[in-house]
């Protein structure tokens, strides 16, 4: 079991403020795997205390173990079939309320009674990960909250599928649809952080092209000489059997992946006590979903150069903002997010992490949210001149223009399908295990909940 290093097993105050991680999937077991190998010292955040890797597929289970070192203790395999759900989320739902017993017994086994909250990781694209993660959430919530009393806060960390996959464009509408419609009747994630891979990509090679390059030519055996290129390897179909694109997509998860961890780690650090650091207001897990809207999408700017003496403050704290959002973000916002919350971390030295700077944060964040949205601050002030300068920030409800793309693509295969005869009607059971209706409904609160994107009376029937 890990155990994060903010205090000991006796201290009740730091148990309480400790989370559990939860992968789902392929997708989201990667997530964690790659994040652990990659990091310094093999662990994951300080307040995460442990973590579960599971799945209804034998051979990616196994597949991930083996790669990332995972302890057979920290995965479980579940469902009636070992060969996974094949992109049926309701499956996948099922499979999950089937198992609860193993499920459970299995978190107990690694501690997480006590805990104070869960992430959930997942694709939204796949079947396991899109089906399990509103069932698991389920059960976590009817388990703390109704039989023990217990209010626990979910955070679901989601990956939105790349363009041209019309499929799981269909299973992610489903999936975000189910996760707030549960909220409604506080069932549902407390928030749900959305996560691009199209966009993460782009990133990771802009920021660490060298790097990048050298990787992926290592592991495709490819020259890659021009960078620009690699966005145009990501397969937006995989053919099946394709070596090249299924090692194309291996070699983007272990550059992207890691980055998703990254964020909820810098979520939670305002919450690890630490003798020269100072917090001001208190943070802590539940204070992200009562400050923002359901759907967040963040973006994390680290090792910002702030320098007071050099010029003006409000200048710096102004291109600060800008390149956080339209270069930092881990979905594209656009030039206008119109975001209707913002929750933001300014992690620094005294000199810099200072609230007499909020003024102008907030004058810097007026062009990038919706007339009236909310601001929440939080700086963290460490003791020390030295340092590192980051910045989180957390966007509520913002535009994502790629969710056009999402809504398009699932409304046009649930047409496709659409028609009179029940061997038409009957490819929706066939392939996502529900009905046309439900898929409908789903698209229309896509629609509704992202108004922006619709033109008026635009609506499906």
């Amino acid at each position: 079991m890990l155990r994060g290093n903010s205090g000991t097993q006796g201290d009740e105050t730091t148990k309480a403020a400790e989370v559990f991680a939860i992968g789902i999937g392929e997708c989201g077991s990667n997530i964690v795997g790659s994040y652990l190998k990659t990091s310094r010292d093999n662990k994951l955040p300080s307040r995460v205390r442990g973590y579960l890797l599971i799945n209804t597929d034998r051979a990616d289970l196994t597949k991930v173990r083996q790669k990332y070192g995972i302890p057979k203790e920290n995965t479980l395999l579940y469902g009636a079939s070992e060969i996974g759900v094949g992109g049926r989320f309701m499956d996948g739902y099922n499979a999950i309320m089937e198992s609860k017993d193993i499920i459970f017994d299995q978190l107990a086994n690694l501690g997480f009674e006590g805990v104070s909250g869960f992430c959930i990781f997942t694709s939204l694209g796949g079947g396991t990960g899109c089906g399990g993660a509103p069932a698991i959430i389920e059960l976590l919530k009817q388990r703390f909250q109704e039989e023990e009393g217990r209010r626990i806060f979910v955070y679901v960390i989601g990956i939105l599928p790349f363009e041209g996959q019309s499929s799981e464009a269909l299973n992610s509408i489903w999936a975000v649809s189910k996760l707030l419609r549960a909220q409604l009747q506080e069932r549902g994630a407390d928030l749900t952080i959305l996560l691009s891979n199209r966009t993460m990509l782009k990133r990771i090679l802009q920021w660490r092209k060298g790097e990048s390059v050298d990787y992926l030519r290592r592991e495709l055996n490819v020259d890659i000489a021009d960078i620009d290129s690699i966005e145009q390897m990501v397969p937006s179909t995989l053919d099946e059997g394709g070596a090249i694109e299924a090692r194309t997509e291996q070699a983007f998860v272990e550059l992207v992946n890691p980055m998703a961890l990254d964020v909820v780690e810098a979520m939670l650090s305002p919450g690890v006590w630490e003798s020269h650091k100072d917090v001001f207001p208190t943070t802590d897990l539940a204070d992200y979903s009562r400050k923002l809207d359901p759907v967040v999408v963040p973006a994390l700017y680290s090792d910002v150069g702030l320098i007071p003496d050099a010029g003006s403050m409000p200048r710096q704290l102004k291109t600060m903002i800008d390149y956080a959002v339209k270069e930092c973000s881990y979905a594209d916002v656009g030039e206008e997010p119109n975001a209707e919350s913002v929750y933001y971390v300014l992690s620094g030295p005294a000199h810099i992490a200072k609230a007499e700077f909020g003024m102008h944060v907030k004058e810097s964040l007026d062009k990038f949210i919706a007339p009236g949205a909310a601001i929440t601050p939080c700086y963290v002030k460490y003791n020390t001149p030295d340092s590192r300068t980051d910045l989180l920030l957390l966007l509520g409800l913002p535009k994502i223009p790629e969710l056009v793309t999402i809504i398009n693509e699932a409304t046009q295969l649930v047409n496709l399908h659409s028609g009179a005869s029940p061997l038409k009607q009957g490819w929706f059971m066939r392939s996502k295990g529900t009905s046309r209706k439900e898929l409908v409904d789903a698209i229309n609160d896509f629609r509704e909940l992202f108004s922006y994107y619709m033109t008026p009376g635009e609506t499906m029937e």
